[in-house]
């Protein structure tokens, strides 16, 4: 999805956008839980700076819907596939033991889930944040102070 918006601060790699925000068009947005809105027309969002925009600069933003997508994908089977995994060993393992299936089944159940949850955490802290943030593509119009 792609907007435009008003550069309204900068840091080193990054800038706050305000982008106008139709209602309608908010909640269907993969980036609406990264918006800070302001009122019911105005929403702010951190994005990534590529193009070194300025402040005062109006600004084309894209929102990276299919990467959000993805990224759900991934989190949602992880996690389904680590629930079924340790239920399965847990059981697995009470067979073995001649024990009841119950506890193992839920060790193995949080076990896996803690496990997947951390390596997920360390997937995305350290390889996919970046193309998880929105990005500005294009610099529409220099703002009066840039010229």
């Amino acid at each position: 999805m792609k907007d435009s918006g008003l550069v309204v601060s900068t840091r080193t790699d990054l800038a706050e956008v305000e982008v106008f925000c139709l209602i309608e068009a908010c909640h269907g947005c993969a980036a609406e839980r990264l918006c800070t809105k302001q009122d019911s027309s105005k929403s702010r969002l951190v994005v990534k700076n590529p193009v070194r925009a300025s402040v005062g600069d109006k600004v084309e933003v894209e929102i990276p819907e299919s990467t959000y997508n993805k990224a759900l994908i991934i989190i949602f089977s992880t996690l389904i596939f680590a629930s079924l995994g340790g239920m399965g060993l847990g059981y697995l393992l009470s067979v073995v033991l001649s024990i009841p299936s119950q506890e193992p089944s839920l060790i193995g159940l949080v076990l896996f889930l803690l496990l997947s949850g951390a390596g997920l955490f360390w997937f995305f802290r350290d390889r996919n944040k970046d193309p998880l943030y929105p990005v500005i593509t294009d610099i529409l119009q220099k703002g009066d102070r840039n010229g």
